[in-house]
């Protein structure tokens, strides 16, 4: 526990879940479509799909008790330069709009610097439009001494759902996956995610004990193969049990769209726009893992996972991948809304930036 004069600074217990899901549940993410992001029933429920460890950090205004902000600090196991390594994410914040402007994000990285081994590679995830996290966390003075390196940028598209049909590729046959091929899977997902920088170097376990990956099966899991051969593997993965995306508000262009959307949208078939207040239902695409990055097979595998999600009643697919990344050119040929973030390479120790080369950056957007 750490305490200053006006704020302490601790990790979260389970007596904080309330304020906590409060306080995410008030902080709006701007853009096209302004997201508030709630975490019911159980905060804690979706932060273990960040890592292990996943240290909350809180901060309460000592005079009232009142929550004044949160941040998240967790370690996976993911390539990085080739190897598989501890890899740490910091994100999450969030700052009550009272206490904004008092230097909490100094201090908590302070807090951080404190807890974590100072040459670990850390990663972070900023909204474009969100231009005052970017100034906070990566302008000319970042925080806590940080160091900082900008990785490129990440472009998310939610594919709009609707009845289809497979694409098949010549000679390439998709199915769903099963535990008995969990193996094989990961076997893929190892040979071939070391050509991405920070791919999650998942293990059979992280399937068996429940809570890194809370709520996806084997059987979400589709496999691409050619003959015997996996050449491709991409999950869909549901957290609506745990991790909502609920609409604020639609910007002046969608909200003048929405009426002929929605028209458009029941005429071939597809959910019309989320009303504000209600929680988008949504899927992530995760594991994204093609042999050679063969477009095709991604066209399959893509085809075969809105098939899959709209089944389960989804109105949108979230994928997210690198803007330089050859598979975005495939998921850009469906119909999508676009967001995008900047990602960054945090670390307290300058050679740590350093020494990271430039494969193509992959992030598991599901887990942030």
């Amino acid at each position: 526990m750490t305490t200053s004069p006006d704020f302490e600074f601790r990790l979260a217990a389970a007596q904080d879940d309330a304020d906590i899901r409060a306080l995410i549940g008030s902080v709006s993410m701007p853009g096209a479509v302004s997201i508030k992001f709630a975490r019911e029933p159980d905060y804690f429920l979706g932060a273990t799909i960040m890592g292990n460890p996943c240290d909350v950090l809180v901060v309460r205004h000592q005079p009232d008790g009142q929550l004044a902000g949160i941040a998240v600090r967790a370690e996976h196991r993911a390539f990085v330069n080739g190897q598989d390594t501890p890899l740490g994410y910091i994100g999450q914040i969030r700052v009550a709009p009272a206490y904004r402007g008092r230097w909490l994000v100094n201090q908590g990285a302070e807090w951080f610097r404190e807890a974590s081994p100072l040459d670990l590679l850390h990663f972070g995830v900023i909204a474009s439009e969100n231009s005052r996290a970017g100034q906070l966390l990566v302008g000319s003075h970042p925080p806590a001494g940080l160091h900082t390196r900008d990785v490129g940028g990440l472009t998310t598209c939610a594919l709009l759902l609707r009845p289809s049909h497979p694409h098949p590729t010549p000679g390439v046959n998709v199915h769903t996956g099963s535990s008995e091929m969990l193996p094989e899977i990961i076997d893929f997902w190892h040979r071939q995610g070391v050509r991405r920088q920070f791919f999650p170097a998942y293990t059979l376990e992280d399937f068996s004990n429940g809570t890194c990956l809370r709520d996806l099966k084997a059987e979400d899991i589709l496999i691409a193969r050619r003959g015997s051969q996996i050449v491709g593997v991409l999950a869909v993965w549901d957290q609506a049990a745990y991790k909502q995306d609920v609409v604020e508000s639609y910007g002046p262009t969608l909200r003048r769209l929405r009426p002929v959307y929605d028209l458009i949208a029941r005429c071939i078939g597809a959910r019309p726009l989320t009303p504000p207040g209600q929680a988008i239902q949504l899927a992530f695409a995760a594991g994204i893992c093609i042999l050679n990055d063969e477009p095709a097979v991604m066209q399959s595998l893509l085809s075969a996972a809105k098939i899959h999600a709209f089944q389960r009643e989804k109105a949108f697919l979230m994928v997210g991948l690198s803007d330089d990344d050859p598979l975005l050119n495939v998921v850009r040929h469906h119909l999508h809304i676009t967001y995008h973030s900047d990602l960054y390479a945090v670390s307290w120790s300058p050679e740590t930036i350093r020494q990271l080369d430039e494969r193509l950056p992959y992030i598991e957007i599901a887990t942030l």
